[in-house]
């Protein structure tokens, strides 16, 4: 009898154990379920995220410099879009030194979705010719409210001509003295020409006090317009910007003012290192101070329109040798747009 309630003890025991078993099992299989499922949703929910990382433009056919944000939602970057700052530090550090210039900034900047790269961006200098964007872009604003500004004829006078500046990069076909020219052909020939009998002719027919509005809107120091404020190359960047995003000018303005910039024939810069076709709208500067010893500096900043992947490139260089420094500024030109069609396959 003690052996049979023995026997029915151990099988109940077996009976209990093999339960706690299979709940035990069955809990841990819940877990592992759980903690999946919640791995499978927060893995859809992050992809949503990051599908949300969405910039969107206004990519309207009947322009062609232009390309407003209309929205954009997040701030991911697209990692297959970022040029690494490293191998941009490297390269410039290579170009320096090549041509024995005493100074390289750089600033690269994917206007697509904003993703940006800087070399020594913060670094200043004399802006010199690139001072011109500024006015072109003031001259535009202005014509936007009067647009019979365009045509209005002035006559060059010898007062126009400024002696106190020296050029050494200079071209055909300038501002001659008693001809007579619209404003509209004014600002033309001081982007593509660099024509500083240009910017004195312009200057006597605009609101010079409204001008420090341009240099607020992009962020820029700004005094006066008699008074030359030294640029960080990141900052001068600013103006191609809010040109490309027509954030300041109408569309219509900006589009003109980029295609005039498109026009520029200064072309042993930014234009030089890349393929023959690809649109550069920029503006060079240079300058000469004497008694230093980096008595030169060349500029080169605009925005070279790869195929669906605009960007901005902008190079300012000190040095000795004018020549190397325009070498330099090809090269790490050449070499960004060779980086953004790597990326862009």
């Amino acid at each position: 009898m003690d052996a049979i309630i023995m026997l029915s003890i151990m099988k109940k025991d077996k009976e209990t154990f093999s339960s706690k078993k299979i709940l035990i099992t069955a809990n841990i299989i819940s877990v592992i379920v759980i903690f999946f499922l919640v791995f499978f949703i927060l893995k859809v929910s992050t992809k949503n995220n990051y599908n949300r990382n969405i910039i969107i433009h206004d990519n309207s056919s009947s322009y062609k410099f232009t390309n407003p944000i209309l929205d954009c939602e997040f701030d991911n970057q697209d990692q297959n879009t970022i040029i690494f700052s490293g191998n941009v530090i490297k390269k410039v550090e290579q170009i320096k030194d090549k041509y024995s210039l005493d100074f390289i900034s750089l600033y690269y900047r994917d206007l697509n979705n904003g993703p940006w790269v800087g070399v020594n961006e913060k670094e200043t200098f004399a802006p010199a010719s690139l001072s011109k964007v500024p006015l072109l872009m003031e001259f535009l604003h202005e014509t936007e409210s009067n647009p019979s500004l365009l045509n209005k004829e002035v006559e060059i006078i010898p007062s126009s001509i400024n002696q106190e500046i020296h050029q050494n990069i200079t071209f055909d076909g300038v501002l001659e003295v008693g001809k007579k020219y619209t404003l509209n052909e004014i600002v033309e020939s001081m982007i593509e020409k660099s024509d500083n009998t240009a910017v004195t002719a312009l200057i006597q027919n605009i609101n010079l006090n409204a001008l420090g509005e341009v240099f607020k809107a992009v962020g820029v120091p700004f005094k006066d317009a008699t008074t030359e404020m030294s640029v960080r190359v990141k900052d001068f960047a600013g103006f191609f910007r809010v040109l490309f995003n027509a954030s300041y000018l109408s569309r219509e303005m900006s589009e003109k003012a980029l295609d005039i910039l498109s026009k520029t024939e200064y072309k042993d810069g930014l234009v030089a290192g890349v393929p023959s076709g690809v649109v550069v709208s920029h503006k060079f500067g240079e300058r000469n101070i004497a008694g230093s010893e980096d008595s030169n500096q060349l500029h080169d900043c605009g925005i070279i329109y790869y195929p669906n992947k605009p960007y901005i490139l902008c190079v300012m260089t000190r040095g000795n040798n004018q020549t190397n420094q325009g070498k330099s500024i090809k090269e790490l030109s050449n070499y960004i747009y060779n980086e953004v069609d790597k990326n862009s396959k």
